[in-house]
């Protein structure tokens, strides 16, 4: 594998540092794209969707129906632009005849038809649109050659790639929560509590719960790195301290898929449940005056906001447990931890080569 292409693969694998500082600006513009296609996408997707509110006076669809319809059209607004964005990606991978003309077109289309787009919709001036996107474009030039757009890269491959998880997750790591979360879902102090709550303190809530698993999982991961850094197969130079920083924030962004992933999980499992279990009758009697459904694009949820907002606290408290148990339980580490120490691995040996080659 020559110099080019294990430089590509380091930038794939989230670790642009561990490349010569002399390569970073080798095809910038075209590793510039695929940020330019989602940057596209989305400014057009979120100002159409987000815009929307359906007129239940004028649809004949079910509530059903038109709950789904709205979720969708949200869920799409970060969906579609990210998969543009791979797409493009995939496609200078693949042909590299087409890396100069596909980078010209995206950032053309980012600095001129879209900003024309947008003052034909009338949704904002286009001389401001195009000074809001020229200074997006040069930021994204500047972070891509810092290396900061292949981190990006990789966490959004990342976590598409942690859906492949979700039967594991589901049969393997759920069971060990689920009887005490069950029996706390269950608990009227809890609802009276996380429905009063407001969105920006629960946000709050949910940054607590980030901040411990962080203060518990980086010291657990820098001792695992510096025990790989001294494995035979990894011997190379030292590992530079901007170097060891971008392996561990790899690892650590790795782990936090799984665990949001898990919370994800939780989430959509209380609510199904929830919805299964409680009564209108019993509701009203719990939330008071905070029994209000869940809104999308104007369209009631058939969902409570307040058990949106207590299964997102049970989801918070359930991760953290989790993180725990994959950093420390064996029947557990083997299924999720030891995968990302086998990857940082493969990143070390191939950094030898590389340096070796050098």
């Amino acid at each position: 594998m020559g110099d080019r292409d294990t430089e590509h693969w380091l930038r794939q694998h989230g670790l642009p540092y561990f490349v010569a500082p002399r390569a970073r600006s080798r095809a910038l513009l075209a590793r510039t794209a695929p940020f330019l296609v989602f940057a596209l996408s989305f400014d057009v997707l979120s100002s159409v969707v987000l815009e929307v509110t359906i007129d239940l006076d004028t649809v004949s669809a079910s509530e059903l129906t038109l709950a789904l319809i709205a979720l969708l059209l949200v869920i799409a607004v970060p969906v579609v632009p990210a998969l543009l964005g791979l797409w493009t990606s995939r496609l200078l991978r693949s042909r590299a005849g087409a890396k100069r003309p596909v980078a010209l077109v995206s950032l053309a289309l980012y600095l001129v038809v879209d900003p024309l787009l947008f003052g034909a919709l009338g949704f904002d001036d286009p001389v401001d649109t195009l000074g809001q996107n020229a200074a997006v474009a040069v930021a994204a030039l500047a972070l891509t050659w810092l290396g900061i757009g292949a981190l990006l890269a990789w966490a959004l491959r990342a976590a598409l790639r942690q859906f492949g998880a979700l039967g594991q997750l589901a049969t393997r790591a759920l069971p060990i929560l689920m009887l005490v979360v069950v029996f706390a879902y269950f608990a009227r102090a809890l609802w009276e509590v996380t429905a009063s709550m407001t969105v920006p303190r629960l946000v709050g809530v949910a940054v607590f719960f980030v901040v411990l698993g962080l203060l518990f999982a980086v010291p657990i991961m820098r001792k695992e790195l510096s025990t790989l850094g001294r494995a035979p197969e990894t011997e190379g130079p030292p590992l530079t301290p901007l170097e060891r920083f971008n392996l561990g924030v790899v690892m650590v962004m790795a782990q936090a898929f799984q665990v949001a992933l898990f919370a994800a999980l939780v989430c959509v499992f209380l609510v199904v449940l929830g919805t299964l279990a409680f009564s209108d009758e019993v509701l009203n009697s719990w939330l008071g005056g905070h029994g209000d459904n869940a809104q999308v694009l104007g369209v009631d949820l058939p969902v409570r906001t307040a058990m949106l907002k207590t299964a997102v606290f049970l989801s918070c408290v359930s991760s953290l447990n989790f993180l725990v148990s994959v950093s420390t339980a064996p029947a557990y580490r083997a299924s999720f931890y030891d995968p990302l120490l086998d990857g940082a691995r493969e990143a070390l040996a191939v950094r030898a080569a590389y340096r070796a080659g050098r």
